[in-house]
């Protein structure tokens, strides 16, 4: 299960490394930089629990959709009920363990560096990470619980062409106006910013106005 997102997650952010901290489950005083530590933390662990409340959940929903072709109706089902523990352990435990396998560092080595400044943005901001050889960052979002990570704001420019063609597919299904909605609240912004802190990427510039367009119709 997604290795293909793996495998653009890794392209995208280089190879990583970082400490260990305390996993927790509520993450309304972290700052940025400590709800990436604890979300690596909870992805090397498995905890589950906790990666839910680390991670904004739509558009999780939607990247997990396009990276395993669900049908338009399974993604409404992951919007309207979350991905479930059965489903989210699986989907984690590929992305730590395929990580290990492809990149031959595991998700607990990854160390978690600066804030990166983001301009414009108001409710995003970005944490550095790396190895020391390579670096990348991961996005994130405030929300009234505080700090997410966004992945699909992180892994979007990776997964711009196929999150446009899954919407102008899901369109035409029975849930086109939930699955709009959730393109129009999560994966719109995500891709705003990270337009904003890639501003030369003309393909990601056309896509995300590709993607807008679609999600306003």
């Amino acid at each position: 299960m997604q290795r293909w997102v793996l495998i653009l997650l890794i392209a995208l952010l280089g190879a990583c490394g970082g400490g260990e901290a305390e996993t927790v489950t509520t993450v309304g005083d972290l700052g940025p930089a400590e709800v990436v530590s604890a979300w690596l933390d909870a992805v090397a662990g498995q905890d589950v629990a906790a990666i839910e409340s680390l991670v904004e959940p739509v558009g999780l929903a939607v990247v997990a959709a396009v990276e395993n072709n669900l049908r338009s109706d399974e993604l409404a089902g992951l919007l309207d009920g979350g991905m479930g523990e059965e489903l989210a352990t699986e989907y984690w435990s590929s992305f730590r363990d395929g990580f290990d396998a492809i990149q031959g560092e595991s998700v607990s080595e990854i160390r978690v560096g600066e804030p990166v400044p983001i301009p414009d943005a108001r409710d995003h901001t970005a944490v550095s990470i790396g190895t020391g050889t390579t670096q990348g960052r991961v996005i994130l979002r405030k929300s009234v619980d505080g700090w997410k990570v966004d992945f699909a704001a992180t892994v979007g420019p990776a997964l711009v062409g196929p999150l446009g063609s899954y919407l102008a597919s899901a369109l035409k299904g029975d849930d086109a106006e939930e699955i709009a909605a959730a393109y129009a609240e999560a994966i719109v912004p995500g891709l705003d910013v990270a337009l904003a802190l890639d501003p030369e990427n003309t393909n990601l510039a056309f896509e995300t106005e590709y993607i807008r367009q679609l999600a306003d119709s």
